[in-house]
């Protein structure tokens, strides 16, 4: 069925392209120097920055598909280029890693971009020949080099654009990421787009280590107030009673489970699904000068990712003048380690992220479970594939019924099974691949082989 659809449609391309289009030229025929890696530039609107971005980038690959196609075989399939392109979720394997510039960028009721990117021709024709999209240049041969002309910069948009075409004229591109990111992060604006969407939907949780703490009152009284700041700033976090309720009610679990090889603050913060803890330190100490009662305190908050416990930064306050009252000096030490932890958490929470970014930068970790994996090079074929539309994989076990990949991407889980789908189909042997299990941060695959 394939070979007579391609058949069909490139007759349709030589007849259509004779008679309608012999005295015309594509767009991209008009600008820049020809190139294997053409610069394309796409324009996108959103609610979200990362959909905005997400939509720029579609932008590109339509109009790069389009003209690998030819005008006539882009109009004759039109429809099913539209379904193929509103199924993907991550367009960065048809773009060249750490190519994209933001032309311009928008935020109002919503978000708009304006990128710049080098597109990845064999990719997208691959995409294209896949699901029996062909034309143009796209002829299904094996080996094919594709080449497009760079296409000519546009002026930086003032507004939307009609179906996410940019308007012309001259612009230079190459403007920084409206998004601040640290000197020594490498990222592209949607790969920030997407971690900085993570960072915003993270939980937290506070609590105390209370072997250490010698005074667990004042201990949950900056517990209280670390949690009146996230609220305040509308950032989830995990209540303070829930944490006791399940250390108290599960402390046999958290033995038989561990071992005590992890703390306990880390083992109810995976448990609870926070993404951030913060472990509280007190150092407080009270004095009265005439019938006046003084408190200081240093509160240090050390920040740990809560499935791995590394460290995501940490934040110290100390109270400056001293807190006063009139009431006791319990009273006074209250009021000093209640101010430490609220002030202190803004310092905190801003390193967390930071860390965090920094450490996103290299990928999201995913375990990839590939079971009935007898043909070797089949695997071998399928992980090189793998590894141009993702930040890194690594192959940590092979055997004929499993092999087990750890996968840097970023992304969700749900791009990641997509991605493994888009790229099993292009592989004799994986056709079947189907969806057995995915849990957290794991997924697992059978073959079908």
């Amino acid at each position: 069925m394939s070979i007579i659809k391609r058949t069909a449609i490139l007759l349709i391309t030589a007849v259509l392209s004779t008679i309608i289009f012999s005295c015309t030229t594509t767009e991209s025929g008009k600008a820049g120097a020809q190139s294997g890696r053409p610069v394309y530039y796409g324009y996108g609107e959103g609610s979200s920055a990362l959909e905005a971005m997400r939509n720029a980038r579609m932008s590109a690959v339509r109009q790069t598909a389009e003209d690998l196609l030819e005008t006539a075989a882009y109009e004759a399939q039109k429809q099913e280029l539209d379904d193929l392109l509103a199924g993907i979720t991550d367009f960065s394997p048809y773009i060249y890693k750490d190519s994209q510039q933001t032309i311009s960028s928008e935020q109002s009721a919503g978000f708009s971009y304006q990128i710049g990117v080098r597109m990845n021709l064999e990719s997208i024709a691959d995409l294209l020949s896949s699901r029996d999209i062909f034309g143009g240049q796209v002829d299904g041969t094996s080996g094919r080099v594709y080449i497009l002309n760079d296409q000519k910069a546009p002026a930086v948009n003032a507004g939307a654009a009609e179906e996410n075409t940019q308007a012309a004229g001259n612009s230079e591109a190459g403007t920084s990421s409206p998004e601040t990111v640290p000197a020594d992060v490498s990222v592209t604006p949607y790969e920030l787009a997407v971690i900085k969407e993570y960072l915003s939907e993270m939980t937290y949780m506070v609590y105390f280590n209370d072997e250490t703490e010698n005074n667990p009152y004042l201990a949950r009284a900056a517990v209280a107030s670390a949690n009146r700041y996230l609220e305040q700033q509308g950032i989830e976090y995990i209540d303070l009673n829930q944490i006791e309720r399940i250390k108290n009610d599960q402390r046999l679990v958290y033995e038989e489970e561990t071992g005590e090889a992890v703390s306990v603050i880390q083992w109810i913060a995976h448990k609870l699904n926070a993404d951030i803890y913060i472990e509280v330190a007190l150092d407080a100490s009270s004095s009265t000068e005439a019938g006046k009662y003084y408190g200081t305190a240093s509160v240090t908050l050390n920040c740990y990712d809560a499935s791995t416990a590394i460290g995501r930064g940490s934040a110290v306050y100390q109270t400056n003048p001293p807190a006063f009252s009139t009431v006791s000096e319990s009273d006074a030490l209250n009021n000093a380690v209640t101010s430490a932890a609220f002030k202190g958490m803004s310092a905190a929470v801003a390193g967390a992220e930071e860390e965090t970014l920094k450490a996103l930068s290299s990928g999201f970790k995913y375990t990839l479970y590939v079971v009935n994996t007898p043909d070797s090079a089949v695997m071998r074929d399928f992980s090189k594939k793998v590894e141009k539309k993702v930040k890194n994989i690594k192959r940590l076990s092979y055997s004929p019924e499993e092999t087990i990949y750890e996968v840097s991407l970023i992304g969700d889980i749900g791009m990641l099974e997509d991605l493994i789908y888009d790229t099993a189909e292009l592989i004799p042997g994986l056709e079947n691949l189907t969806l057995v299990m995915q849990r957290r941060n794991s997924i697992t695959f059978d073959t079908g082989m």
